[in-house]
């Protein structure tokens, strides 16, 4: 016959062997939610999508709990993980598409309102991507100092570079950003 002991031990789900990994895992992301929706938040346009986004990451980050817990900086590799799901959200979400079926619901088209008001962010939105391909380092410093607002010392621990550097960064990258959304004036050549 089993002792008190042993039977207590197999009571009830909460002494399961993994409990501590999933209290530790929901601590951990509740704890940082907040800052986990500024990154979806700077990267997406709707605060929804930035949600879903966060929650797409978070699946990912249970399945990869171990091996964020044994990591040097835990934050950064989940802060990592966030980042690239809201970058890819939208990629991720015209994919899915592909292969969805419609409702006859109430279909939503977009009233000439709805494209005005994005009118601006389209331009800002493709200097900012090909920033991130081209110099990805400024591209995270502009981002984390203008979206998110950061201090650079934030910055420069976040990733683990000087705060000089990160003034450089931000500094080039905003340089870049506006040369890459004003076009060059034509007729303006090297030869004058």
């Amino acid at each position: 016959m089993n002792g008190p002991h042993e039977s207590h031990e197999l009571a009830g789900p909460e002494k399961l062997p993994d409990q501590p990994m999933e209290s530790d895992f929901r601590d951990f992301l509740v704890s940082h939610k907040a800052e986990f929706l500024r990154i979806a938040i700077s990267h997406l346009r709707n605060l929804f999508d930035a949600d879903e986004a966060v929650l797409d990451a978070a699946l990912k980050m249970h399945s990869k709990w171990p091996k964020i817990q044994s990591h040097a900086n835990p934050l950064a590799f989940a802060r990592k993980m966030v980042h690239n799901a809201s970058v890819d959200f939208y990629r991720r979400r015209a994919r899915l598409a592909n292969h969805e079926v419609p409702h006859s619901g109430l279909p939503h088209t977009p009233t000439a309102d709805d494209l005005l008001e994005l009118r601006g962010y389209d331009r800002l939105d493709q200097a900012r991507a090909i920033l991130q391909d081209r110099a990805p380092k400024q591209a995270e410093c502009v981002r984390l100092r203008y979206i998110e607002g950061m201090e650079f010392a934030e910055i420069a621990g976040h990733l683990d570079i000087t705060p000089g550097a990160v003034k450089t960064n931000i500094h080039l990258g905003l340089k870049a950003l506006q040369a890459l959304m004003d076009p060059p004036e034509l007729g303006k050549g090297g030869d004058s």
